[in-house]
């Protein structure tokens, strides 16, 4: 199962909430997911460390309007407005809600904890400082742009047989073509991010199998064509990902 990024899917389901399209309870069940229920500390007018049911509210009366998402990575800081410590951390842990409205981000720190194939997750949120978010693509470019890198990539994709050595991803390719939407995101967002949001989630997923598994390259040129092709396809599908968890707090 294709899910969300922890950051993408608190920006998201927060901004309805604020948009009066979801619950404040959708928004905690569909943050945490499988793991522990999650903290945050340093929210403004609170003391310690507090739920995220009581760390949003008091963004809210903080000044928020809507919660963004980032997903950062080393040369690619888009979505970040700063400080550059901020900056710094985000790209470090790949992922950042910021606030509109609000000079503020959510930080997260996960822990693992359990054996392997039994494993859970801790999550503290820790609020800090940030300036605005510049602005990023629009939902319909960040769209446009993915189309356009897949098919880029796709007869090299073709060429390394890369669903013959991981079943994954011919499954998720599948799911791509086919146009399958699970509608990752809440009901108050328009049909088009629904579908970008999962045919981009979707899509990272199977360049982070090719990228983490030279197990199908046949020779070590193999392997750089194979990061060479899948690299840009990586960089567009984050980007869709983050225009259309972030086009409800585009939309007026």
């Amino acid at each position: 199962m294709v899910t969300l990024p922890r950051s993408a899917r608190l920006a998201a389901w927060a901004t309805a909430w604020l948009r009066g399209a979801a619950a404040l309870d959708d928004v905690t069940t569909r943050t945490c997911a499988d793991d522990e229920p999650h903290d945050v500390s340093d929210i403004p007018g609170t003391i310690g460390t507090v739920s995220l049911a009581e760390a949003l509210p008091a963004l809210r009366d903080a000044g928020a309007t809507a919660f963004r998402v980032a997903l950062p990575v080393p040369g690619d800081p888009r979505g970040l407005g700063g400080p550059a410590e901020l900056n710094g951390d985000a790209v470090d842990v790949g992922e950042v809600v910021l606030t509109d409205g609000a000079p503020y981000a959510l930080l997260p720190d996960i822990q693992v904890f359990g054996p392997p194939g039994d494993q859970g997750h801790l999550v503290t949120w820790t609020c800090r400082n940030a300036e605005p978010a510049p602005p990023g693509d629009s939902l319909a470019e960040a769209d446009q742009a993915l189309s356009a890198a897949l098919l880029e990539a796709g007869s090299e994709l073709t060429a390394l047989d890369v669903p013959a050595w991981r079943p994954e991803v011919a499954a998720l390719l599948e799911d791509v073509r086919e146009s399958r939407v699970a509608e990752p995101l809440p009901r108050g967002f328009p049909s088009q991010a629904q579908t970008v949001a999962a045919r981009a989630a979707r899509l990272r997923s199977i360049v982070g199998f090719a990228l983490t598994d030279d197990g199908g390259a046949v020779s070590a040129s193999s392997a750089e064509s194979r990061r060479a092709a899948l690299t840009p396809l990586e960089q567009a599908a984050r980007h869709a990902l983050v225009a259309a968890c972030n086009s409800l707090a585009d939309t007026p």
